[in-house]
């Protein structure tokens, strides 16, 4: 009988740590922000997408922006708002993925490996991205990166800026991005 007592927590041990080994799996994605100034400078967006280029999840997108910016500012991260379709999102959508314009430093945001509707998505290929406008309406950075989640070990990411111009007004607004895959 005392075998079986052992063998049964042990057994449920082991299924405990394998199930909640899987659900700690996460991105997280470091954004080395400064602040600038100018006229619409400071507006950028933390998202993923599926390897076909479909949202799969916003993290983060600053507040003027998701909150119309994009409509008197349309040079405001157009990437994520196209991919969001940002002008039909519910109040209670925009105010779960919003937050104010960060001060300068390093920002992690954190994907939990499931979609907008909160569901884990498949094992697969993935990529991240950050778009920043940097001086409107025309001057954006885009960075982007890609993660296999089934990538058995820790994994870091680097990132190389994609910029629309080579204006350098409020260029280093957001100086590097990183991301580190943990399993």
């Amino acid at each position: 009988m005392k075998a079986k007592m052992l063998f049964a927590v042990f057994f449920l041990m082991v299924f405990a740590n394998g199930l909640f080994s899987q659900n700690d799996r996460k991105l997280e994605v470091t954004v080395a922000y400064e602040r600038q100034d100018g006229r619409g400078s400071n507006q950028y967006a933390v998202w993923i997408e599926d390897n076909a280029g479909k949202l799969v999840k916003t993290l983060y997108v600053t507040r003027f922006t998701a909150e119309g910016g994009y409509v008197s500012r349309p040079g405001c991260t157009p990437q994520w708002v196209e991919k969001a379709d940002a002008k039909n999102l519910s109040k209670e959508q925009v105010d779960a993925i919003t937050g104010a314009t960060p001060q300068t430093g390093n920002h992690t945001y954190t994907w939990d490996l499931t979609d907008t509707n909160g569901n884990k998505v498949a094992d697969g290929e993935y990529t991240f991205l950050v778009q920043g406008t940097y001086n409107y309406p025309d001057h954006q950075v885009l960075f982007k990166g890609n993660v296999h989640l089934a990538t058995p070990e820790e994994v870091r990411i680097e990132t190389t800026p994609e910029f629309s111009s080579d204006e350098a007004e409020n260029k280093e607004m957001i100086k590097e991005v990183t991301a580190k895959y943990t399993k």
